[in-house]
């Protein structure tokens, strides 16, 4: 895997929005299957200017968005790997990152997403 680049952005740039959300639509068909995929598709005009006013951080390989999350305030509201990058480690040093920024951090997960709660439930800071 190339190196990667893990920062906050204020601001992201419509191309970099553009990355957040295919990786915002992609995860969330793929993680909730048990949710009929017009719902995610349907919101995603929804869920865009929600996405801008959180607190984003990315992963970037390159200008390649690969993984972000959505933080509002100490809640991650939304966390996301590109299917391609799953299973290397991307979304470990993403958390990572995010506790060692923060002191306190919550989420919810569908019980139905269990690889996702797996990987919260193997931080245990969180869960």
């Amino acid at each position: 895997m190339a190196p990667y680049t893990i920062e906050q952005i204020s601001a992201p740039s419509r191309e970099q929005l553009d990355q957040i959300m295919r990786l915002w639509l992609q995860g969330n068909l793929q993680a909730h299957q048990f949710i009929h995929a017009e719902y995610w598709k349907s919101n995603a005009p929804l869920v865009r200017p929600l996405i801008q006013q959180s607190t984003l951080w990315v992963v970037r390989e390159g200008a390649t968005v690969i993984a972000f999350c959505g933080l509002q305030q100490d809640f991650i509201a939304g966390f996301f790997v590109d299917e391609k990058h799953r299973g290397r480690g991307v979304g470990t040093a993403l958390m990572a990152k995010l506790q060692a920024t923060y002191s306190k951090l919550r989420l919810t997960v569908y019980q139905k997403n269990i690889r996702a709660a797996q990987f919260y439930k193997n931080l245990s800071s969180i869960c």
